[in-house]
């Protein structure tokens, strides 16, 4: 009986230390997603962020900023500690039509990003431009992960799904 009740003290410390750590992981960045973007697009110059994504890489947080240049993607990967660039990887893509439809872009980040935080308070944890001009953005909010499809055209929410990270509990 004392091992079942330590095994699941155990599990329980696993479950509940991983869940405050969720909402940990962002606060732990020094420096701010918009920081993260002034940085990326100083780096490469003439660029437009696509997709922001804070990851956790080899025990350390990282801004992985997805850039679009005038033919080119650009994966600029920032330390979220200290703003250091750590890695510039071009990729190469030599398809002119996305650069065309982004003429139709009505709505900045910054409003998408408003926009999702006025629907639901949280920290946003990614957010991209899509090809059919919509912003996918995921936050985290009181244990929970929000993701939100707005469109880049007029702001409208098209799509909010909530994972409750808790799910998964039988």
């Amino acid at each position: 009986m004392k091992k079942k009740l330590v095994v699941l003290g155990i599990v329980g410390a696993v479950v509940l230390g991983g869940a405050a750590g969720v909402g940990a992981f962002a606060k732990e960045a020094s420096v701010p997603f918009s920081k993260a973007e002034e940085i990326a697009i100083q780096e490469v110059k003439g660029s437009q962020v696509e997709e922001i994504e804070l990851d956790r890489e080899n025990g350390e947080l990282i801004y992985e900023v997805e850039l679009r240049g005038t033919h080119d993607d650009i994966d600029v990967k920032v330390n979220a500690t200290t703003g250091e660039v750590i890695k510039v990887d071009d990729d190469r893509d030599d398809d002119d039509t996305r650069i065309a439809s982004t003429k139709n872009v009505k709505i900045s980040k910054e409003q998408a990003i408003q926009i999702a935080k006025n629907d639901t308070p949280g920290t946003i944890t990614e957010i991209e431009l899509d090809d059919d001009l919509h912003y996918d953005i995921e936050m985290k909010h009181e244990g929970k992960e929000i993701e939100f499809e707005i469109s880049a055209v007029d702001g409208t929410i098209l799509e909010k799904e909530i994972d409750d990270d808790h799910d998964d509990r039988d």
